[in-house]
């Protein structure tokens, strides 16, 4: 099998984790960073400007991979949105400002114009998805457990409006969604509500809940939870992590386990939504 592996890498510890693993597992990488990150250099990586498609499209055929992977988080402004969207739809007319969940439908004309395919992290490193039930922290109540579900149900509606992947509910009370700034601004809205005095002090927990957008493939942009989520929400005062199992990634998992019995926030992974 020929197992060359283009990789475009954003933001986050994933990264180096996929690197690693991949070149371990002996694959011949090309590194296209979307990022300013400074920290793979190792890696040989080739700078990769969302506002150039056709270049990239260049180095990727110069490549010749036979799989493609994207890690990690990155922001794509509207003018790189628009470019992308022209260029790989190959259409004359002007293209609309195009959402997360429009970008990842993309990926077809990806595979098109290469000739590799495109993966998903999990595909390199299977154990990265979260399993069923509770993964770490104090043990849930059936209650808690149906206000997980709730809370990942709004997470999934957030996700149909193409606006984010999560949502932070206390019992059947949503608190906040996430929009375009991600999750990290969404546990500080919610921090700010605490100090605020106006959530946190209920019989119930205030639960964060991640979900894959629907419709979206498992080859990009998993909702994700690691050690700094946990972090996060034990400085938001979140109680509760749940994610939705199968489709969700768990980053840096014994970190992230150790941390969330250390505050006893609990991690859970949920099937049925």
């Amino acid at each position: 099998m020929n197992k060359k592996l283009s990789v475009f890498a954003g933001e986050g510890e994933l990264v180096p984790a996929i690197l690693k693993s991949a070149s371990d597992d002996g694959w011949q990488i090309q590194l296209l960073n979307l990022s300013a990150r400074r920290d793979l250099n190792d890696w040989a990586p080739m700078a990769a400007n969302l506002s150039n498609p056709l270049s990239i499209l260049m180095k990727l055929r110069s490549f010749a991979p036979s799989h493609i992977c994207m890690v990690g988080g990155l922001k794509i402004s509207d003018k790189q949105r628009e470019g992308l969207a022209g260029f790989l739809r190959n259409k004359s007319k002007r293209q609309r400002t195009t959402g997360d969940t429009g970008m990842s439908r993309l990926i077809g004309a990806l595979e098109f114009a290469t000739g590799a395919k495109v993966i998903g992290v999990h595909e390199i490193v299977p154990d990265l998805k979260a399993g069923e039930g509770l993964l770490a922290g104090p043990k849930l109540t059936r209650q808690v457990l149906q206000d997980c579900a709730y809370t990942l149900q709004i997470a999934k509606k957030v996700g149909e409006l193409d606006i984010g992947q999560a949502a932070v509910c206390v019992g059947n009370r949503i608190i906040g969604v996430e929009d375009i700034a991600g999750t990290d601004a969404l546990l500080a809205r919610v921090a700010s509500f605490v100090k605020e005095g106006m959530t946190g002090n209920s019989s119930d927990p205030l639960i964060l809940g991640k979900a894959k957008k629907p419709d979206q493939p498992d080859t990009t942009d998993l909702p994700a939870i690691g050690p700094d989520t946990i972090r996060r929400a034990k400085e938001a005062g979140v109680a509760v992590v749940c994610v939705e199992a199968g489709h969700s990634l768990l980053i840096g998992k014994s970190e992230l386990f150790e941390l969330a019995n250390r505050y006893d926030i609990s991690v859970v992974g949920v099937r049925e939504i």
